[in-house]
């Protein structure tokens, strides 16, 4: 069930931002004020706003934010309830983006901000240049910029997503043309914890046709100071997985010319298996079940970019080979080979197995130059 709660309109805002909460527990007015304005922090009554929030309690009462919708009882601030049961963001997330009304919309944790500033430089950008997407700088909290994408050296309009390394942006932390979300048929996937907005984001990445990023501008904040976010608590590797398979078997992603299917496997692969297969080996994790599931991932992903491990560091080959041999490999020797990666030397780190690929444009090395000098 959706239940609008409170809504309060102002005249004619650029942006829309669409922000999840399922605990009162959660700062979601740290949220809200880093898009609105603090009340009394400059803020004039009555004054046209340029962006728009629509909160969406998640399985929890809107009245347990009481004080919260007082607090921005004045300024452009929509309430939504949905009691769906389910325990994912994709529900408040995909109920929220479909009630949006602004020309731009975007989606927030409610545990995350933005910088100051952030939104007033993303909506001159918008006014300005109209991109379809304007994707955010980001970073964690305490910490400096992330490197997220890595585009290249002074290209802030008009990104490639293989050359500017979209595919490394799994969360559309972006305003999106709202027109684009509908002709896309772009939403986060029903039900899953982890991983749901996988498919929004490849799809959003390869057929916009106008993506901005201006790295060096203020932007969105990954907060860290919930205890357990929903979408970082532990999980099955079924479900940790799912989203990629699917991803993989999407008709429009075999459809994708092959450079783009190349960088969204190696990306898929070296991020999602290789480093969840490495947590799992460290934390003495890796069963059977675990095996057979990587190696089935690996499999799908080589299906459709036969060549996505040319560019892996020898210290990925040494999992992702014994993953797909076609005698596969002993548990203990998978688990002793996710043990090493992190120990490895600088040359197992950066190098590939054969060195022609050694500076392929997924490769790490190749990463490894491009972060010289970032942001540019």
């Amino acid at each position: 069930m959706l239940r609008e709660v409170r809504r309060v309109t102002a005249a004619g805002p650029v942006a829309e931002v669409v922000i999840a909460v399922h605990d009162a527990r959660r700062p979601v007015g740290r949220a809200i004020g880093s898009i609105v304005g603090e009340p009394g922090a400059g803020r004039r009554p009555g004054a046209p706003a340029r962006a728009r929030v629509t909160v969406v309690c998640h399985n929890i009462e809107a009245s347990a934010f009481a004080a919260t919708v007082e607090r921005f009882a004045d300024a452009d601030v929509r309430w939504l309830e949905l009691h769906d049961g389910i325990r994912s963001p994709a529900g408040p997330f995909n109920h929220g983006l479909a009630r949006a009304e602004a020309p731009y919309v975007s989606v927030m944790g409610s545990d995350d901000w933005f910088d100051p500033g952030a939104v007033d430089a993303a909506v001159r950008h918008l006014e300005r240049d109209a991109p379809q997407v304007l994707v955010l700088p980001l970073r964690h909290q305490d910490g400096p910029p992330m490197a997220n994408p890595l585009s290249r050296r002074g290209r802030h309009r008009r990104l490639d997503p293989v050359k500017d390394r979209l595919a490394y942006r799994t969360a559309p932390l972006a305003f999106i043309d709202r027109r684009l979300v509908d002709r896309l048929g772009l939403e986060f996937v029903p039900g899953l914890r982890s991983g749901e907005d996988a498919p929004f984001s490849a799809r959003l990445w390869n057929f916009a046709e106008r993506i901005d990023f201006h790295p060096a501008d203020p932007g969105y904040v990954i907060g860290a100071d919930a205890a357990v976010r929903v979408t970082t608590a532990p999980m099955d590797v079924e479900d940790e997985l799912a989203p990629y398979l699917g991803l993989f078997a999407e008709p429009w992603v075999a459809a994708m010319p092959p450079s783009r299917r190349h960088a969204l496997v190696v990306k898929t692969l070296r991020i999602h298996l290789v480093g969840g297969l490495v947590r799992r080996a460290e934390a003495d994790s890796l069963g059977p079940g675990e095996h057979e599931a990587y190696r089935s991932l690996a499999q799908a992903g080589l299906s459709i970019a036969p060549r996505a491990l040319d560019p892996m560091s020898r210290r990925d080959r040494a999992i992702l080979d014994l993953l797909v041999a076609e005698r596969p490999a002993e548990l203990g020797a998978l688990r002793e080979a996710g043990r090493r990666r992190n120990r490895a030397g600088r040359a197992d780190r950066l190098l590939t197995r054969d060195l022609r690929h050694a500076l392929d444009r997924e490769s790490d090395l190749r990463r490894l130059l491009r972060y010289v000098g970032w942001p540019h």
